[in-house]
């Protein structure tokens, strides 16, 4: 009984690690994820809010960065702003918006994802365009996910911004 449980046991750990190769198979040699390029203030990381509605977000005020969050366990309501971190995510304070504006799209993939963000200014279309190129690798649900928050110089008043997203699969 004891040879036939170990040998039940030893056969499930094989179809486990089986299943977790496959869902990753293919995937070595993916780009590192970095914070972004162009516009983006590279050694910027804003802090996450992943319980917020997934829209786009130009936020270039104070009074823009207030995220409500009520609980359906109780009648208290959280605030929530986002924050910035100049040093590798030690420290976060809070966004300074007479210099700076805030970027987010929320994005998915597969398993394993990197999410290549650039940020470019086009001065005769008076427009910014936030690109983002969703790179997927694995077989199993959408676990990866970001809202891309990035900080870029103060926008323009008359400037917009147009979000793209551009979903690849990795191929080795």
């Amino acid at each position: 009984m004891k040879n036939l449980m170990k040998f039940t046991i030893a056969i499930t750990l094989f179809f486990v690690v089986m299943s977790c190769y496959d869902m990753y198979k293919g995937c070595k040699n993916m780009p590192e994820q970095n914070i972004g390029t162009g516009e983006i203030i590279n050694n910027a990381i804003v802090s996450d809010l992943n319980v917020i509605p997934k829209i786009d977000y130009i936020i270039t005020s104070d009074s823009q960065n207030v995220f409500y969050i009520s609980s359906l366990f109780s009648d208290s309501v959280k605030v929530f702003n986002l924050t910035v971190s100049f040093d590798n995510g030690s420290t976060y304070q809070p966004i300074d918006f007479s210099r700076y504006s805030v970027l987010g799209k929320y994005t998915d993939g597969d398993c394993r994802v990197v999410f290549d963000r650039n940020v470019t200014k086009n001065v005769e279309s008076k427009k910014y365009i936030y690109k983002i190129i969703v790179i997927s690798c694995g077989s199993c649900e959408k676990l990866g996910i970001s809202m891309n928050w990035v900080l870029i110089p103060k926008i323009e008043d008359d400037f917009f911004v147009e979000f793209i997203v551009e979903d690849k699969r990795w191929k080795e």
